[in-house]
């Protein structure tokens, strides 16, 4: 059985960019990003080019929808998710998932040190368990306590 990591993950996904946008962005000007790019997270950075947050479909949901902002004039710094859950590029596959589920996020940023990998999602790493699992993605789901453990 071969463990696999969330780098791994994110080669194989065949994504080489990573999408990040100032936090001084509109919040409409998020969303045209990840519209344009078709993901749901996009890395918001500092005028340092430093990581200050991620900005997900849910924030927008939740914290520009739900209470009546206008996308237009909110600037994402007053949304986004600042409590950034990251993982290092070795960590496996059935170890940040048993992070999203504990921390009950969708994405996790993947750092070493400074520097900024990417973002992945639950779907990406359900992927990878499911097409070269070998029936780890059950292992991950018992892992994490998910239903039926």
């Amino acid at each position: 059985m071969t463990v696999m990591s969330v780098m791994e993950a994110l080669g194989d996904r065949g994504m080489d960019a990573l999408y990040t946008i100032p936090a001084s962005a509109s919040v409409a000007e998020a969303v045209e990003e990840m519209g344009r790019h078709d993901i749901g997270a996009l890395v918001v950075s500092t005028e340092d080019r430093l990581l200050a947050g991620i900005f997900t479909e849910r924030d927008v949901m939740m914290r520009v929808v739900r209470p009546g902002l206008d996308p237009r004039k909110t600037p994402i710094s007053m949304v986004m998710t600042r409590d950034v859950h990251f993982v290092s590029p070795g960590t496996t596959l059935e170890a940040a998932l048993a992070l999203m589920y504990v921390h009950r996020h969708r994405h996790l940023v993947v750092m070493d040190g400074p520097h900024l990998h990417g973002i992945v999602s639950m779907r990406d790493l359900a992927y990878q368990l499911i097409r070269h699992g070998e029936g780890r993605f059950e292992a991950a789901v018992r892992l994490a306590g998910g239903p039926g453990t």
